[in-house]
């Protein structure tokens, strides 16, 4: 009966791909601290597995672990360099440290393995952009656009860079068309409201920021601006 209870308990021992599995449905929920748990068993039982350091990398990028997803994620583009998710969430991850040539560097290593992947475009556009960059980051937002034309939030990014650029004309343009894909996208929104205040709107700029305050009574940004547009005004 020891023996078989021994035969059990050993046929109840996860495996690595098993890890991986669990820490896939908690990610799916949202419950990366659960993930980060089942992801570092899958790299400890596998360390070679490019997939653990990606899926673990990802995670710990998602909890704010900047300086070790940048290790785990080191770590799988050296066991397998022409994995693309490895180049690109290592990439997010030193932009986020600030690190911003090396996150290029690897940015376009992604495009190089996949061409045609957005995420990879998305982590050089996002680098560039913090890099202050603008050219690139430019190029790349556009390209993204072509590559998801009703994706809201690539709108209102490549908004974004046309405001650093100088071009608030097609920033307006750009967040006004986020906002047509997504009218929730508040960001978006506040930006706009931002843009056409500069531009010299500022009653425009008020009904903007009211419209997200009806969104989100409790959105501090839009208190903060609503309040700078209105002294102004007066």
């Amino acid at each position: 009966m020891a023996g078989a209870c021994l035969a059990l308990s050993a046929c109840s021992v996860k495996s690595g791909t098993e890890y991986l599995i669990a820490g896939n449905e908690y990610f799916k929920k949202g419950d990366y601290a659960h993930a980060e748990t089942e992801y570092r068993e899958a790299l400890r039982l596998e360390p070679d597995s490019s997939t653990a350091c990606n899926n673990l990398g990802v995670v710990l990028n998602e909890l704010g672990k900047y300086d070790e997803a940048i290790q785990i994620l080191s770590r799988g583009a050296q066991v397998d360099p022409k994995n693309a998710i490895a180049h690109y969430v290592l990439a997010n991850a030193l932009t986020h440290k600030q690190r911003f040539d090396e996150a290029i560097e690897h940015a376009r290593k992604a495009i190089e393995i996949e061409p045609t992947d957005a995420p990879g475009h998305r982590a050089l556009a996002e680098a560039a952009l913090a890099k202050g960059d603008l050219p690139v980051a430019l190029d790349e937002y556009r390209y993204l656009v072509r590559l998801d034309p009703d994706n809201d939030e690539i709108h209102h990014k490549l908004a974004i860079a046309l405001g650093v650029a100088g071009d608030p004309d097609a920033q307006i343009a750009e967040e006004r068309k986020a906002l047509e894909l997504n009218p929730d996208n508040l960001d978006a929104r506040i930006q706009l409201a931002i843009a056409l205040n500069d531009k010299g709107n500022p009653s425009e700029a008020i009904d903007e920021i009211k419209k997200a305050l009806e969104k989100d009574p409790a959105n501090e940004d839009a208190k903060k601006y609503l309040a700078l547009f209105e002294n102004a005004k007066k």
